[in-house]
């Protein structure tokens, strides 16, 4: 038996993909600060366990939670309540990774953090919280492309 085509997604979905694609890769950047650092000579004098609880943990969790959300988008739920908690939980990574960077942040310039090893690693958590609440929070007509 011959399968149906799929129906064709309207453009607003396509591009709301998009956007949780770049979600994704951008919980998928916020975990390498700690392992691309040392190799470009920014690396900071943490122990590795915080490393992993500061930036793989959470992001990690975003990964999974933004992919959640695409196949949510795929299947034609843009506004479905999975959709909105797996952002919930890419926000929630965001701000953890932003609130346990806030000492960093203060002591920056220090003689063990120098500035550009703190915004490596400090500046991923709070753009992932920033576009996971705009996400969603957006208008339905934010992420539809314009004529």
């Amino acid at each position: 038996m011959p399968r149906q085509p799929e129906p064709a997604r309207p453009p607003a979905a396509n591009l709301l993909e998009r956007w949780l694609a770049g979600l994704a890769a951008l919980a998928a950047w916020s975990i390498v600060p700690p392992y691309l650092g040392p190799l470009i000579g920014l690396g900071l004098d943490v122990p590795s366990s915080v490393e992993i609880v500061d930036h793989v943990i959470p992001g990690l969790a975003a990964i999974a939670a933004a992919l959640i959300a695409c196949r949510e988008v795929r299947q034609g739920r843009p506004e479905s309540i999975r959709l909105l908690a797996a952002l919930g939980l890419c926000a929630l990574a965001g701000f953890f990774q932003t609130v346990t960077h806030f000492t960093l942040v203060l002591d920056a310039g220090g003689p063990l953090q120098p500035v550009a090893a703190v915004v490596l690693h400090a500046t991923p958590g709070p753009v992932l919280m920033v576009l996971s609440l705009w996400l969603m929070l957006r208008p339905p007509a934010a992420t539809q492309p314009v004529k």
